[in-house]
This record gives C-alpha cells, sequence and structure tokens, in this order.
C-alpha cells in the first residue's frame, strides 16, 4: 500500500500531529495500519531524522492513498477494545515494539525482514 502526504486535504490540524517529519507531495509505503477504538486510523511509515531512519504512527487523514495493494504478510488483530491491526504477525507480538525501541538486535532484526517483505510487495 502507498500514500502520498496531502496536507491540503485536512481540516483538522490535530491530523498533521507530527507531519513535518515527511515531505508533503512525497509517496511512501504503509508499513502497517492502526484503527484504534474512538480514535482516528494511523498508519506506519517510515521516515529520515536527522540522518537515522525511523518510522513512526501519523494520522491516515494527511494522506492520500496512490495503491490500495495490501502486502500479503499483514494479519489482521482484532484487540479487545474493538480497535484492529494490520501489520505483520511477529510486529503484534507483546513487547515487540519497546524491544525495538530499546535497541534490542532480535527485535530490529525482525524488524528489518518484515519491512524488507512489504516494501518487495508494494
Amino acid at each position: 500500500m502507498r500514500v502520498r502526504v496531502d496536507t491540503g486535504i485536512v481540516s483538522d490540524p490535530t491530523a498533521l500531529q507530527g507531519i513535518t517529519a515527511l515531505t508533503d507531495g512525497h509517496e511512501y509505503v504503509v508499513l502497517e495500519i492502526s484503527a484504534r477504538f474512538k480514535r482516528t486510523t494511523s498508519f506506519r511509515i517510515e521516515f529520515t531524522e536527522s540522518g537515522l531512519r525511523q518510522s513512526g504512527l501519523f494520522d491516515s487523514r494527511a494522506f492520500t492513498v496512490i495503491s490500495h495493494t495490501l502486502p500479503p504478510i499483514w494479519k489482521y488483530f482484532q484487540l479487545e477494545s474493538g480497535s484492529f491491526l494490520l501489520c505483520p504477525e511477529s510486529w503484534n507480538a507483546p513487547g515487540f515494539w519497546e524491544a525495538y525501541h530499546d535497541g534490542n538486535p532480535r527485535a530490529i532484526a525482525v524488524y528489518e525482514d518484515e519491512r524488507a517483505a512489504i516494501l518487495l510487495r508494494s
């Protein structure tokens, strides 16, 4: 799935939180979709900041979808709250994102493998 940042379509300024990390008009591959109960849907997008590759969740209202093809490795995860995720199964494992952000080499390797598979099919 590919999206283009389109801040001109956003009427709610809260949808633009953190969007300055991305380039308006630029295309990005969506690595994950997070639809939280009673909150807006978010896309996990990768960006570079201070020379470091990072990923973050951004409000989907700031994007236009330009390719609707979903990566075959994504799984659907229904949460008790009514929220759901579309992402690689390993990313939904308890503690995965904490381990990744703490620099755990195994979590980083898992992230990189899943990322490569998503980019290959996007």
